[in-house]
């Protein structure tokens, strides 16, 4: 059974580029365009990690991961900022707020997959 990732961004080109590479790379994928998507999918989809957009419409992916991460039966699955906000003192926000993983666009995607595998390993 191939882990699933629940991939949240509000950028049509970017999960597109994202999931290509954990779906060629052997893992189940779902997608979230906004950060209240994000929250409904993680509570019926019950992936094993998320990557998530922090900067996005309707809810943004601040909000969505402190709402995922106080969820009793979803605060065990880790999330993974995936954001441009590259701005020092971002990776601590991203944290507070629930995250416990950064990682910068632009970005390879492989490096992407090898971060997630390693968790998902660990």
């Amino acid at each position: 059974m191939s882990r699933k990732i629940l991939v949240v961004d509000d950028d049509t080109d970017n999960r597109t580029i994202i999931c290509s590479a954990l779906s060629f790379s052997g893992y189940a994928v779902c997608q979230a365009q906004n950060g209240e998507e994000a929250v409904e999918r993680a509570l019926s989809e019950a992936p094993d990690l998320i990557l998530m957009d922090l900067s996005m419409p309707i809810l943004s992916g601040w909000e969505a991961a402190a709402r995922i991460k106080a969820t009793t039966r979803l605060r065990h699955i880790p999330i993974f900022a995936f954001t441009a906000n590259a701005l020092v003192g971002e990776d601590v926000r991203a944290r507070e707020a629930g995250c416990d993983d950064f990682i910068t666009k632009p970005c390879i995607p492989s490096d992407v997959v090898r971060r997630i595998a390693a968790r998902l390993e660990a």
